[in-house]
């Protein structure tokens, strides 16, 4: 039965490695957008609604924030499920990153997406100028529903 629990290890270190490669390219992407938006910024005005520089800064800041999301999920699945408790490897991880539970794992990945949701919150609300009023706010109300969430979850903890 052991056996059996070990090979599932290898599982880990299976999304561990898709989800690091996920994070690099969220970067990447980040990278792009971000220089797509200096570029528009140094071209100077005016500029359209749908390419102001602004609107793109914040779009790179979205897929850094992902990045990040994936970066806490692949921190914690490898100190949850691949590393030793004892591992010397954890010395180098962020005192607030070193998971212990699955739960904490939880609530990182719960914070770190309620701050990528608050960042497309604003990125909607600034760069959408055509949608009707109830789909301009659905992101910005599922941000808020998770907010409270998070509150009423960690109250009763």
């Amino acid at each position: 039965m052991l056996k059996h629990v070990f090979r599932l290890r290898w599982i880990a270190v299976v999304v561990v490695l898709f989800c690091a490669l996920d994070a690099v390219a969220f970067v990447a992407i980040g990278v792009v957008r971000a220089v797509g938006g200096y570029r528009i910024l140094f071209e100077g005005p005016p500029w359209s609604p749908e390419h102001a520089p602004g609107l793109e800064l914040a779009k790179s800041l979205d897929a850094f924030l992902f990045a990040l999301v994936f970066m806490v999920f692949t921190t914690g699945v490898t100190t949850l499920f691949i590393l030793p408790p004892e591992s010397p490897l954890l010395e180098t991880i962020p005192a607030w990153m070193r998971v212990k539970s699955l739960s904490h794992l939880k609530y990182l990945l719960w914070e770190a997406i309620l701050a990528t949701m608050v960042v497309a919150s604003a990125e909607v609300l600034v760069g959408n100028h055509s949608g009707t009023p109830w789909t301009v706010l659905a992101i910005p109300g599922a941000t808020l529903v998770l907010a409270l969430g998070l509150f009423l979850s960690r109250k009763g903890h």
